[in-house]
């Protein structure tokens, strides 16, 4: 079985493809061109350096959130348009858990925080019984004083870019930050992610695979806003 995977659902843009428990290749680029720029060429250039056609692949998998509201429709709408144009299943992975999956088989307790911004991180907690997951705290949106209360530090490590943010209150805390290596989201972990669940019947039609949004957008929250004040 191969598997197609995308992230967009943060700065960096990643592309990944695996076959049956390995994998074949990775691309991860982080610059200020807009994904719906990158993405593409990207797996083009994955095809080509593996010798694959798109045809080859049999599952196709996406970061669906939280993350960059942008973001995370330019990566599912190229998958959902993949999977359509091929006749494939999809794989809809939650971005908190493919940034815990960079840990999978530790013993410690992982803390995935995404910046949510405005002082608050999006964040989840699982716990690794040797390769299989398991979910602590679902998604949810808290601030990082509210994490530190939630999960401790003792044998607790906390990743992702919200982590890498708030360093100073963590370590403060006498917390564990992953290093860069391991605190971004990456399709290979996702890829690995969405292998495991087609194995066991999880992947669905294209047009299943949608965004997770724990929050409304900006531009929802600033109409709501005006319209509030027009009604005063």
């Amino acid at each position: 079985m191969k598997v197609l995977a995308i992230d967009t659902s943060s700065f960096p843009a990643s592309a990944a493809i695996a076959e049956d428990g390995v994998m074949l290749g990775e691309y991860v680029i982080r610059n200020k061109r807009k994904h719906s720029q990158n993405i593409m060429v990207m797996v083009e250039r994955l095809f080509d350096d593996l010798e694959l056609d798109i045809s080859d692949i049999d599952v196709f998998a996406a970061t669906v959130g939280p993350g960059s509201f942008t973001g995370l429709r330019i990566g599912i709408a190229t998958v959902r348009a993949f999977a359509q144009a091929c006749g494939k299943k999809c794989v809809a992975v939650n971005t908190l858990e493919a940034l815990a999956y960079n840990f999978v088989c530790s013993d410690l307790k992982v803390v995935s925080m995404l910046d949510a911004r405005r002082d608050e991180v999006f964040a989840a907690a699982y716990v690794f019984m040797g390769n299989e997951m398991c979910e602590i705290q679902e998604p949810c949106v808290m601030t990082v004083s509210e994490c530190l209360e939630e999960f401790g530090t003792e044998g607790v490590i906390y990743a992702g870019d919200g982590a890498l943010k708030n360093a100073d209150a963590i370590r403060g805390a006498g917390g564990i930050i992953a290093p860069c290596s391991h605190s971004e989201t990456r399709a290979a972990s996702a890829a690995a992610l969405a292998m495991e669940r087609a194995r066991n019947g999880g992947a669905a039609d294209y047009g299943s695979i949608k965004p997770l949004y724990l929050r409304k957008s900006q531009a929802e929250r600033e109409y709501e806003k005006k319209a509030r004040k027009s009604a005063e």
